[in-house]
């Protein structure tokens, strides 16, 4: 099972303005990530080669649902885990 934490998104990229830091990678035989665009407010399935975006969504919730169907498992959940930077702010 793996946690994907929203805080995680809340830092921009600074080499990739508008973007978050923190991508999450879905398994390997896709060629996917998640990660948020801050100018248009979702949450895109991107391709790690090209950067082109092949889903957005409006939620994490919404993204995750759709990451776990295209990687037909339900293995990634929306959790706050032990590593959780709004953890270690306060």
């Amino acid at each position: 099972m793996s946690n994907i934490c929203p805080h995680d998104f809340e830092q921009e990229d600074p080499r990739n303005p508008g973007y978050s830091l923190t991508e999450f990678d879905l398994a390997a035989r896709l060629g996917l990530t998640i990660r948020k665009n801050f100018k248009a407010g979702t949450y895109e399935i991107v391709a790690i080669a090209t950067g082109i975006v092949h889903y957005s969504y409006g939620t994490l919730e919404e993204v995750v649902h759709a990451a776990n169907e295209l990687e037909r498992a339900n293995y990634i959940e929306v959790n706050c885990g032990p590593l959780c930077p709004a953890r270690r702010r306060g």
